[in-house]
């Protein structure tokens, strides 16, 4: 695993490679798991950097720098899934080589089952605050305080000017939207009853298997961090919990347009802050 100051320096050059193909300087960094494809066929003067493309540590996934409602944009395919096996290093890579170009805002997407009565499949949450059960954190070992503070304030993780932006911009375009407590597990498997009954009496809303070590990393970073999840589906205490793969589908692709509907809205009212 690299130290801190390798991974600050990889991030650099990586930043840099990314700086020597395009003019545009992003100011919005977004990892998107939900509503990825819908805003990549959006951006205008698109540069698509494949994850092989970069010198040294490669990306895990393409990186696309685009014009998005004329505002400057960073776009790839994540947060990734807990159980695919990466590091939390690795997951807070990506994070870092956003930092690194200048992006301010990071907005992370992923989908997610809601524990709420109030939030049911096809909706959009915001997510306002994290329970971090997935075992990794990003920040674990020497700190290279270039990087971020050893010990940054979590007290709020996610920017509440951005969380208006986007349930107002939901609001507005008739979208269900709903302010939440995310829980990150490790996965693959989804939890068992006794679980969902753990999570829901320790506060979560809604459960998923990525975001949070980006979230943190991001906080770490100085970015203003946005996270939403489209609602794949709901699992209510005391009712089968047995998943339908078929019904997570059909939400998920739902809550998919819906989620670019709210990106592009948030961009565009990034024009004006």
């Amino acid at each position: 695993m690299p130290s801190p100051a390798q991974h600050r320096h990889v991030a650099r050059e990586i930043a840099q490679f990314v700086q020597s193909r395009t003019p545009l300087r992003p100011r919005i960094a977004m990892l998107l798991g939900s509503g990825h494809a819908s805003i990549a066929n959006q951006l205008k003067d698109k540069v698509v950097l494949h994850g092989d493309d970069v010198p040294g540590t490669p990306l895990p996934s393409p990186l696309l720098i685009g014009l998005l409602e004329g505002v400057p944009v960073a776009v790839a395919d994540a947060p990734f899934a807990i159980y695919e096996g990466l590091s939390a290093a690795e997951l807070a890579l990506p994070v870092r080589v956003l930092r690194a170009l200048g992006c301010e805002v990071l907005i992370l997407t992923a989908g997610a089952a809601s524990l709420s009565q109030q939030i049911e499949p096809g909706a959009i949450a915001v997510i306002e605050d994290h329970l971090n059960f997935s075992g990794l954190h990003p920040l674990i070992g020497q700190n290279d305080d270039s990087l971020g503070a050893r010990f940054p304030d979590m007290n709020e993780p996610y920017a509440h000017e951005w969380m208006e932006v986007a349930r107002d911009v939901a609001m507005r375009a008739g979208i269900p939207c709903h302010p939440g407590v995310f829980a990150a597990i490790a996965g693959p498997s989804m939890p068992t009853r006794a679980e969902y009954r753990y999570l829901r009496q320790a506060g979560a809303d809604l459960v998923g298997m990525s975001l949070v070590p980006e979230a943190i990393a991001g906080v770490h970073a100085g970015f203003q961090v946005l996270a939403l999840v489209g609602v794949t589906q709901q699992v209510l205490v005391g009712r089968s919990t047995q998943a339908s793969i078929e019904a997570m589908i059909e939400a998920a692709d739902l809550a998919g347009p819906r989620m670019a509907t709210v990106l592009v809205g948030i961009v565009a009212a990034a024009q004006e802050r």
